[in-house]
């Protein structure tokens, strides 16, 4: 266990074998994005097995959220290197990506062998439909969570807007532009 006082994780005693079952299991369960992840590894890595501390969690989101692609794998990633620096970071990611990774493999091979089977169809189409859902939520959840002032709601309004009309790069560099301005004229 992690002294509470212990800002850090150090290398721990964890052997990479049970680190890769460790992130093999996060991995099949964290369906959901983000929330779903951080959900299971604070309740496993800090909570349950002591081997990680809170704030361990919190460097991690606040250096890869600002990074472009998969912030829960970039997350599961750092965590790694603290837990076994450089094998940890391959191990660990490798693990957590697997079980996605045969998912889809097995769903493309099931669409590729059985195109016009009405199961199948189906299925992808429920798929379809609970995926909608799921970034529905989260996009709500992380609405909510970021657009807190009256400013910062107004450009979520904005941009959600002008995504119906134009490029979605344009979007994110006007409204970054807005958050600057308002940020610098919000001040004086």
């Amino acid at each position: 266990m992690l002294d509470p006082a212990q800002p850090y994780a150090r290398r721990s005693s964890v052997r990479l074998p049970q680190l890769a079952w460790i992130f093999l299991r996060l991995g099949a369960f964290a369906f959901g994005g983000l929330g779903s992840t951080l959900a299971l590894v604070q309740r496993d890595l800090v909570d349950k097995r002591g081997l990680i501390a809170a704030r361990d969690v919190s460097d991690a989101l606040a250096y890869t959220k600002p990074l472009p692609g998969s912030t829960g794998v970039q997350l599961v990633a750092f965590l790694g290197w603290r837990l076994h620096g450089w094998p940890g970071v391959l191990l660990a990611s490798l693990s957590f990506i697997t079980p996605a990774a045969v998912l889809m493999i097995a769903a493309a091979a099931a669409t590729a062998a059985l195109p016009d089977t009405p199961w199948v169809t189906s299925a992808l189409v429920g798929l379809q439909t609970a995926v909608v859902g799921l970034l529905a939520s989260a996009m709500w959840r992380l609405a909510r969570s970021e657009a807190n002032t009256i400013d910062l709601r107004v450009v979520l309004l904005l941009a959600l807007g002008a995504g119906f009309f134009v490029s979605a790069a344009l979007v994110v560099i006007s409204a970054g532009v807005i958050g600057i301005l308002t940020t610098r004229f919000g001040r004086q």
